[in-house]
């Protein structure tokens, strides 16, 4: 007849990319280039928003990022008000909303793991008090990438979970361990004349509240002060793990490597995909981990599209 038939192109996967605490979308653009690069072309769209609050850079970002004029926050650091965490969902939600097509992935980073994680239980919380019974819950996106994240404790007790003595000192002391690094990394940065050769940020483990070399079984009736069987704690999770496919990147060498896998405890049960990079709170550019990392994007898109047979793209 004359007429052609036009190949039409694949979908392009939507991701929402969301920064950690002082930082900003333009510094998590650059902070996952390396492992972006490394994804199949024409695969991938992503967004990366600022946060609403402006805020004073994280330790020893200015010094990296100093042309970057502003910096951003969900919520002000180390604030223990849900009502400041959850204002930031309204946030998010007009993000989702402005986009004309649904995302289909989120992927953020320390902070913005935290954002994630409570809307998602707050969320599934709002469904099982609102909802009928066996109504299925679902999320504006499908599935997401944790990298160095960890669950924010006063939102799990506000959701009624008992969160041990235990579990607060492991978070503050990890906390005050992560700002002494970054306190390290910025004198190097502003000083780069006491940056020893093969010297690194992380190196120095002996403060560190976990054997960044151990190979042990995490016990879920104690994960770093949180048990993952109690009652509370099921009733505010629920089966989770097997509706939110996830991926967790985190750093044996970072101190706060055990809120991490509090995080990823949280998702247990169905697609739960972990990689430890090795290093320590940030996005790793080595070639071995960056492709690793597409890798485990791309087996969470195949998952959350049903596309698990399909042969990778080029």
């Amino acid at each position: 007849m004359g007429s052609s038939m036009q190949e039409s192109k694949p979908k392009m996967t939507r991701v929402l990319a969301l920064h950690g605490y002082g930082t900003s979308g333009e510094i998590f653009r650059s902070q996952t280039a390396a492992f972006r690069l490394k994804l199949p072309k024409e695969t991938y769209t992503f967004t990366f928003p600022n946060a609403p609050l402006p805020s004073a850079p994280t330790v020893g970002v200015d010094s990296i990022w100093n042309q970057t004029p502003k910096f951003y926050a969900w919520w002000p650091a180390q604030s223990s008000n849900t009502s400041e965490i959850r204002a930031s969902h309204d946030h998010l939600e007009e993000i989702l909303a402005s986009e004309k097509e649904p995302f289909d992935l989120v992927m953020g980073f320390s902070q913005g793991c935290s954002l994630i994680m409570s809307y998602i239980l707050y969320r599934y919380q709002e469904h099982v008090l609102t909802r009928p019974p066996g109504e299925k819950f679902e999320l504006p996106f499908k599935g997401v990438m944790f990298i160095c994240g960890g669950p924010s404790l006063p939102v799990l007790q506000d959701l009624g979970v008992k969160v041990s003595v235990r579990a607060w000192d492991v978070n503050n002391a990890t906390a005050a361990l992560l700002h002494k690094r970054t306190e390290k990394l910025k004198f190097k940065a502003d000083n780069p004349d006491t940056i020893k050769r093969g010297e690194g940020l992380w190196d120095e483990v002996g403060d560190l509240l976990h054997d960044p070399t151990s190979k042990r079984k995490v016990d879920p009736r104690d994960v770093f002060g949180l048990d993952f069987t109690d009652q509370n704690m099921r009733k505010a999770v629920g089966e989770l793990g097997e509706i939110v496919p996830t991926v967790h990147v985190y750093g044996g060498r970072d101190p706060r490597w055990p809120a991490s896998v509090q995080l990823a405890q949280l998702f247990e049960g169905g697609m739960n995909e972990r990689f430890d990079h090795g290093g320590g709170h940030e996005l790793p550019r080595t070639t071995e981990c960056s492709v690793r990392m597409a890798e485990l994007m791309e087996k969470l898109r195949r998952r959350v599209e049903g596309l698990e047979g399909e042969e990778l793209r080029n």
